[in-house]
């Protein structure tokens, strides 16, 4: 990534003050909305209800996390480039706890409306009940998703101390108490920093390994087991990186939005946004590759129990949501982010970064809706799935204003591996 670094070497001390006038009217708006499409989907169609709300809890946690897995990702890797987004990126940790908490519905009253081998039995092929039954599921969904939150709240801690601790005397009154409790035992900055970055140097590849075993399992359950009779060895790898691609955009689309509203733009520079742009092209190429990778062996092999799902999806009436997937997440981003101009320019990065994130949540559609609805005569698309959509959109908001409103937006210390980079030895423990 090319960037000046001297433009790193000093951000500022900010964050948001209080949240944007636009989004204080929109939350409450998207939770009310929401909310209501919840319960009318619930009265009206529970089992529509149910699948709704599996996909759109599928997209939004997926989203969540790829963020954050962006901000440790290029903390491990030793971006220096990243500084002014992996806090950004790191402030969709505070909506994992809520997706943990949401996901338990899903696993104690949804499991006969979602997933066909537990409301007919006989659907499942023989030798996998060993596997395919719910005490199990749950048991292993909450102990991996569980441990990866625990992972990500721990490298967010670590990655928030210094800068905690050093501004603890000079935050505002109301955080005051928050920021000493959370530099408690306060060794002074040079120690640590230092011990931060020893400890986000082992917590960071840590994080990542349990984010890919954890939603690959996840993908094996929540989607694969959707048609018992078929199996991919590439659904895991597809369903997560997929997820870590919506979480690049989602950031990338904040910070464009922050410069778009005449803020941040002495941070937030056009070889930034140029940085997340090729991120953003690169891996909308990945997932063309990841796509085409799982869809040629299937068509190659001609096995029908493994094309049924395919048919489910490229046949009618899913036809078109399948090209608008395709086009989303390949096409217009791949000839629109091509050159470096629409990466620089916020105002055209935003648009296509919209464009990635409209794209995933149609992609988590169809990888839910037509193993339930393959026979169907028309998509059952409408203001359900807006809806709840809507209420899993209001609470992802809510949680990133609650983390950018009480820590600093940017990341204040730089972590000693960056600083050798600069050409300055490491400092010694004492």
């Amino acid at each position: 990534m090319s960037h000046d670094i001297r433009e790193l070497a000093e951000l500022p001390v900010r964050r948001l003050e209080r949240m944007p006038g636009l989004l204080r009217l929109l939350i409450p708006i998207f939770l009310v909305v929401g909310l209501i499409a919840l319960i009318g989907a619930f009265v009206s169609d529970p089992a529509r209800a149910w699948r709704a709300y599996h996909f759109n809890w599928l997209y939004f946690t997926t989203l969540a996390q790829g963020a954050v897995i962006l901000a440790v990702v290029v903390t491990i890797t030793r971006g220096l480039w990243s500084r002014p987004v992996r806090r950004i990126a790191l402030s969709f940790v505070a909506f994992m706890p809520i997706a943990f908490v949401l996901m338990l519905p899903i696993l104690f009253f949804g499991t006969e409306s979602i997933f066909p081998w537990v409301a007919d039995p006989s659907t499942m092929q023989q030798g996998k009940e060993a596997y395919l039954n719910v005490p199990f599921m749950s048991v292993r969904t909450i102990v991996l998703l569980g441990a990866l939150i625990a992972f990500d709240l721990a490298f967010a801690y670590w990655s928030l101390r210094p800068d905690l601790g050093r501004l603890r005397d000079s935050v505002d009154q109301r955080l005051r108490g928050l920021y000493s409790k959370l530099s408690k035992d306060w060794r002074g900055v040079e120690e640590e920093e230092l011990r931060s970055y020893r400890k986000i140097a082992k917590l960071g590849p840590l994080t990542a390994a349990v984010w890919a075993i954890a939603f690959g399992v996840i993908a094996w359950d929540f989607i694969m087991s959707l048609e018992p009779h078929w199996f991919s060895t590439m659904i895991g790898p597809y369903f997560f990186m997929t997820g870590f691609l919506s979480g690049i955009a989602a950031t990338g689309l904040i910070c464009a939005l922050y410069v778009l509203r005449n803020n941040q733009g002495d941070v937030l520079h056009a070889t930034t946004f140029h940085d997340i742009g090729k991120l953003t092209f690169g891996f909308c190429v990945f997932w063309a590759y990841l796509f085409y990778s799982q869809f040629i062996v299937i068509w190659y092999g001609m096995l029908p129990v493994e094309q049924a799902w395919i048919n489910h999806r490229f046949g009618m009436p899913f036809q078109p949501f399948m090209i608008a997937v395709f086009f989303c997440l390949f096409v217009l981003p791949f000839f629109g982010l091509l050159s470096a101009t629409p990466k620089k320019r916020p105002q055209l990065y935003a648009i296509f970064a919209s464009i990635v994130l409209i794209g995933v949540w149609l992609e988590r559609f169809m990888l839910v809706y037509p193993s339930h609805y393959a026979r169907a005569e028309q998509v059952p698309f409408g203001w359900p799935e807006i809806g709840i959509a809507l209420f899993f959109a209001g609470l992802l908001l809510s949680a990133i204003m609650w983390f950018q409103t009480r820590f600093p937006l940017y990341q204040l210390w730089q972590p000693v591996s960056e600083i050798e980079l600069l050409g300055v030895e490491e400092p010694q423990a004492a």
